[in-house]
């Protein structure tokens, strides 16, 4: 089964599959006492101007229409068509524009000058990181930050997931080696942390490298600099 396949039909089965709770919109960090990746999002925007956000892998769109609601443009890209008609429905009952983009994350392509790029939990289905982690580094402005989380190797893919092709991550692989010259808002490693949220299978466990960082506001001694 393809990855759009099975979020189609995830997507479809019910009305909210991802954050279920009625202040999932909100910008108070206390109000997602389970999501520390957004606690840490949202104490770094609190003190920004809004700027331009990307919200790759979206989902039902939950990220992309609370940086909306704080007034950022936002793009949101998602692979699904049931996701993406969902973002679009869910972003118009919040009062949020968000811009929809019903593509793959390796075929979105940006002028960039992102502030932020939000990438929760799309890269454990990418088998080239590498390659999407320096695309969407480059559509990145000087300053902006990346709020990454995605399946490590530390924890075995639960059956119920192996229904599609996943590529979970080393703790010392492509994602922490791709920001490693970032300043690190945050940078630590899940382990097999309890995963009750989805109605359609059975509890299991997942392990997450979880990162929120901020492209260096000039380049590293080691980065190649374009030719002129």
């Amino acid at each position: 089964m393809e990855v759009r396949e099975f979020f189609d039909a995830a997507y479809g089965a019910t009305e909210r599959y991802w954050w279920r709770k009625q202040r999932r919109y909100s910008a108070d960090p206390a109000d997602h006492p389970a999501s520390l990746i957004t606690q840490v999002v949202l104490r770094h925007v609190r003190g920004l101007p809004p700027g331009r956000a990307l919200d790759l892998g979206s989902g039902e769109g939950t990220d992309a229409i609370r940086m909306a609601l704080l007034g950022w443009e936002v793009d949101a890209v998602e692979i699904s068509d049931v996701g993406a008609k969902k973002i679009e429905r869910f972003a118009y009952e919040a009062g949020a524009r968000v811009t929809v983009h019903r593509t793959d994350a390796l075929a979105f392509d940006s002028a960039g000058g992102y502030d932020l790029v939000v990438c929760n939990g799309l890269l454990h289905y990418v088998a080239a990181k590498e390659q999407l982690i320096a695309r969407i580094q480059e559509m990145t402005a000087p300053g902006g930050c990346h709020a990454v989380s995605s399946w490590s190797t530390f924890t075995p893919v639960p059956p119920g997931h192996q229904v599609v092709p996943t590529f979970p991550d080393d703790e010392d692989g492509a994602i922490t080696h791709a920001y490693r010259d970032w300043d690190k808002l945050l940078h630590y490693y899940e382990r097999n942390r309890l995963e009750v949220a989805h109605q359609d299978m059975e509890t299991h466990a997942h392990s997450h490298i979880k990162m929120v960082a901020l492209k260096p506001a000039q380049p590293s001694r080691g980065a190649r600099r374009p030719a002129t």
